[in-house]
């Protein structure tokens, strides 16, 4: 059986047709519409991909790179190495010369000697020290390197004195120091941007000498003593590293010790009650003739002979060398210079400091 459509629910063809072509033409935009929306979308994905495959080879071949540079920059493996102007510089601390105390840990803390008014040097600080292993230059790098440290000239920081330096102290990284300005400036780290404890970097350095380990063992017992804080040992800790021939010229501060872990310093130190005297102070730091400055290695080799200067250091001070392992007392008030012998890594504390984070 067969339904005839009734014409009149037909429409005439003209109408079908253009009915038939509008949604045909829709049809087609949308589509169009759509393609390019999905084309542009995968080519800015794919863009996206090709910058970041680009960006990251980019940076694998600048580690590369960087990895390669610094093999060549860091010029010598060890601290030990580098050179060291030990026959300029180094003597054997004969009596007459030093005229320091040089005592056991035992003595110096059996007698508190950091109470006394007498530089003195102490052996065998450092033993038992994890630094003597994770502060060797490739331990060093390896374990520490984005440890934040100040450096400065050499000369900068003894005449203003690495607290006061400002702009003389350029911010930078261990790492960055060693590899990059070690060698190739005179930049010389001297931090104390530094507190204990830090949960590693200088836990490296106990047990921790005496008097500072006492605020490390009971503060509050410090505290409540009543003494008074500058004359207080707290949580004050400096870092130096310094080449051959660097160190600090002239300069004083309240008491302090320093502890060679690598390397060794020499020593001019000049008393306390001499120099209260501004004119002898002047005239045994500087050439009055050429009122210049000089760095602890020039002063060596142009002054310490003229003038009666060595008669007053070996009458009235002292010239010592102190090597790795000990540590340099000076109590406050005390003029000093210091001279590195080969590439030298010290820890040093100053009373009346407070760490600083």
């Amino acid at each position: 059986m067969s339904v005839k459509r009734s014409k009149k629910s037909s429409p005439p063809p003209s109408s079908r047709s253009k009915s038939s072509d509008t949604a045909a033409t829709s049809s087609n935009r949308i589509s169009k519409g759509t393609i390019s929306a999905i084309v542009v979308i995968l080519a800015l994905s794919y863009d996206n991909i090709r910058l970041r495959y680009q960006a990251s080879n980019a940076e694998s071949a600048n580690r590369n790179l960087s990895s390669n540079e610094d093999e060549i920059k860091l010029r010598y493996k060890t601290w030990e190495e580098a050179p060291a102007s030990y026959e300029e510089f180094d003597h054997d601390n004969d009596p007459s010369v030093c005229r320091l105390p040089i005592v056991t840990v035992e003595e110096w803390e059996k007698n508190k000697m950091w109470e006394g008014e007498t530089p003195v040097i102490v052996k065998n600080v450092t033993d038992g020290w994890k630094a003597l292993e994770n502060w060797s230059k490739e331990e060093l790098l390896r374990r520490y390197p984005d440890v934040v440290v100040g450096m400065g000239s050499s000369k900068e920081l003894g005449q203003t004195g690495p607290d006061q330096a400002g702009k003389a102290l350029t911010r930078t990284t261990i790492y960055d120091y060693v590899v990059n300005w070690m060698h190739s400036s005179n930049k010389y780290v001297f931090d104390r941007n530094l507190r204990l404890p830090d949960g590693g970097f200088l836990e490296d350095c106990h047990p921790y000498p005496m008097p500072t380990r006492m605020y490390e063992e009971d503060p509050d017992a410090l505290f409540e003593s009543g003494m008074p804080e500058n004359l207080m040992w707290k949580d004050h800790l400096a870092l130096t590293i310094g080449h051959d021939t660097q160190g600090l010229t002239f300069h004083r501060h309240n008491a302090a010790w320093n502890t060679v872990v690598f390397g060794a310093k020499r020593w001019i130190l000049y008393d306390a009650e001499r120099i209260a005297n501004i004119t002898r102070l002047k005239t045994m730091t500087r050439d009055i003739r050429n009122p210049i400055q000089l760095d602890t290695a020039n002063w060596i080799r142009k002054l310490y002979n003229k003038d009666d200067r060595k008669h007053e250091i070996r009458n009235y001070g002292h010239d010592c060398v102190q090597r790795a392992g000990e540590m340099m007392y000076v109590p406050r008030g005390w003029a000093h210079m210091v001279l590195n012998i080969g590439d030298t890594v010290a820890v040093v504390s100053e009373r009346g400091l407070d760490g600083v984070n």
